[in-house]
């Protein structure tokens, strides 16, 4: 199968739609060769250098990251920078740095399709609006039971520790999910009169704002709401009939450690 890197990101473009990104984002083809052929892709939130070295160590010449490589305009590079020593590493061993960020947190079956089917969500509609239908998150419900209740079967749905905010005995059943950073949503949550919102990187004040709005949070963890994102790639790799090694690398070094 003479399989390329250009071929990988027409693959990607075409169901994904790079240029729906946001103006900020950087998603797309970051550093590499367009005419290699792809000898097995590494699926990673994250590109660092152990990353690299788990793709070298298993003869995989493309890493799709979910956070681009470069996000912001390099002024200088320093030869003992994390970025210099990433970049050496991946030129020296001819591997292919892709990333898709924002087209696949919008996607309706990207990061917030897994993490609402994870959460048990039925009546599933897109919790805020972008642009040509497609959105951020979403939104929708459970049967009607306690806050207690529903975060025992999360922990058992999830596996990991979560963080929670609110009072466990209320009743909860309208539900909204935005994986990665989600404080921004807090308004929107509010205004479509959710009793919960599930997303990441909340900061005091706003917890103070949901709280005080009769909105309860669950704070996943950055990695850990997103992680779903690379599991959904696999699958349409897997059902476009990529005959080839596709690993997710999932020993990053930004997971949440709960002492």
């Amino acid at each position: 199968m003479n399989f390329k890197v250009s071929d990988l990101v027409e693959l990607l473009n075409t169901e994904y739609s790079f240029y729906l990104q946001e103006d900020w984002d950087n998603s797309g083809f970051q550093i590499g060769n367009y005419e290699d052929e792809v000898g097995g892709i590494l699926l990673a939130l994250d590109l660092t250098v152990d990353s690299i070295n788990y793709a070298i160590q298993n003869n995989i010449n493309c890493i799709l990251t979910h956070h681009p490589l470069f996000f912001e305009k390099i002024q200088n590079l320093q030869v003992n920078s994390d970025l210099y020593k990433k970049l050496e590493l991946l030129m020296q061993n001819n591997v292919n740095v892709i990333s898709i960020h924002t087209p696949l947190d919008i996607h309706p079956n990207g990061v917030n399709k897994f993490l609402a089917d994870k959460c048990f969500l039925s009546n599933k509609e897109v919790f805020i609006d972008y642009k040509e239908g497609y959105g951020y998150g979403i939104i929708g419900s459970i049967e009607n039971d306690t806050f207690k209740n529903y975060l025992a079967k999360l922990k058992n749905s999830f596996k990991f520790p979560m963080l929670y905010y609110g009072n466990t005995d209320n009743i909860i059943s309208k539900i909204a999910v935005l994986g990665g950073s989600g404080a921004f949503s807090i308004k929107n949550a509010i205004s479509k009169k959710a009793d919960l919102l599930i997303s990441s990187d909340f900061k005091y004040h706003d917890i103070q704002l949901a709280l005080e709005n009769n909105l309860k949070i669950i704070d996943l963890g950055h990695y850990e709401s997103e992680i779903f994102g690379l599991l959904s790639l696999k699958e349409f790799f897997i059902n476009k009939n990529i005959d080839l090694k596709i690993l997710i690398y999932e020993n990053n070094i930004f997971k949440r450690n709960i002492f």
